[in-house]
């Protein structure tokens, strides 16, 4: 019972999310708007961009991990592979299985353990959200009228991406001492939590540890604002099939925010959250333009913000199937088997998280 509650909590948020998003549009006017719109090139440069986008991923992955044990290098081929083969399971499984695929693949094609490959993958995501989040404070300043509760949201999310990085910063540079402050403040905690806190945080912070050195660090920041370049390229590409208002702080605003709403727990492959993520960007950036509408005073996606949101994400899920599935093929693997052995190495990370607590 408890697991089908679990299960269907997700699907309902994605419900709810969609008849946010288009309780005003219609499927006449949806298909309207896919009739009138404009895909090439804008596709074609979405697809190079989104190329682009996971290369300079991979790149960044390999500076995040430590040199394999074996002594072999690991190549980009396999970084990428494995962050594909993630984005399949992601797509298709709930829970963001995904996120325990993708450091499984890699410690079986490596020398590498699955719990150093996984703790790279939460320091990449540590990485991210301090980009998200920085972004998101840079641009709310330039939105128009931005209401008080707006900007001093803008401002708390600053600092806490500014105390966000600098924790990064600490983990990756000084780690004994990032360790000691640590277990320092946790002592003021509930026991159970601070135990709980304290394993994490190691975690975290020997896996940030193989930074060992101002260069490498600078080189893993340079690539986290290249890789989030081509993120909001694409979405910028895509505005292209309609000859509406555009900008790169809208195609900002669209990466910040469907970053920010895939974060809730929707269905598989993010449906619902990734268009309420599009709608705000629309209504925080162009609130009186054709990419939304109004009635009552509430917001919701225009046939063409519609269309706009069902497309990029169409594409988008296209090319992780297409992708995922070529690389299943050709490494001889099976999808179901790898949601197996990934919900083994869930157990195992939720095993030890929980030793850290008894």
């Amino acid at each position: 019972m408890k697991k089908a509650a679990r299960l269907l909590i997700p699907f309902l948020i994605t419900a709810v999310a969609l008849w946010l998003a288009f309780h005003n549009v219609t499927l006449d006017g949806l298909g309207d708007s896919f009739a009138r719109a404009s895909y090439f090139p804008a596709v074609l440069v979405f697809i190079a961009f989104f190329a682009a986008h996971f290369f300079f991923r991979s790149l960044r992955w390999r500076y995040l991990l430590p040199p394999e044990p074996s002594g072999s290098s690991t190549t980009l081929r396999q970084l990428f592979d494995s962050m594909m083969l993630g984005n399949l399971a992601t797509f298709l499984f709930p829970f963001r299985m995904g996120e325990f695929i993708r450091p499984l693949i890699l410690s079986r094609w490596t020398s590498y353990s699955f719990s150093t490959a996984f703790v790279s993958v939460v320091i990449e995501r540590f990485f991210d959200l301090s980009a998200v989040l920085l972004a998101f404070a840079a641009i709310v300043p330039m939105l128009p009228d931005v209401n008080p509760a707006l900007m001093n949201g803008a401002i708390a999310l600053a600092t806490l991406s500014a105390g966000l990085f600098a924790f990064l910063v600490c983990a990756c540079l000084c780690p004994t001492f990032t360790s000691e402050a640590v277990k320092f403040f946790s002592r003021y905690l509930p026991e159970k939590l601070a135990r709980l806190v304290d394993h994490f945080t190691g975690d975290l912070i020997r896996g940030a540890s193989v930074v060992k050195t101002p260069s490498r660090l600078g080189m893993i920041v340079l690539l986290t604002a290249v890789v989030w370049a081509f993120a909001w390229l694409q979405f910028y590409a895509l505005l292209f099939i309609f000859p509406h208002e555009h900008s790169i702080l809208l195609s900002v605003a669209l990466g910040v925010c469907v970053a920010l709403a895939i974060a809730a727990p929707s269905a598989p492959g993010f449906l619902g959250a990734f268009q309420l993520g599009c709608e705000a960007a629309f209504v925080l950036v162009y609130p009186n333009s054709q990419w939304v509408q109004s009635s009552n005073g509430t917001y919701s996606l225009s046939a063409d913000g519609g269309a706009y949101s069902l497309l990029i994400h169409l594409i988008t899920y296209v090319l992780f199937i297409s992708i995922g599935f070529w690389l299943l093929r050709a490494h001889g693997l099976k999808l179901f088997d790898l949601k197996s052995a990934a919900e083994g190495g869930k157990k195992v990370e939720a095993g030890e998280a929980s030793r850290a607590v008894v």
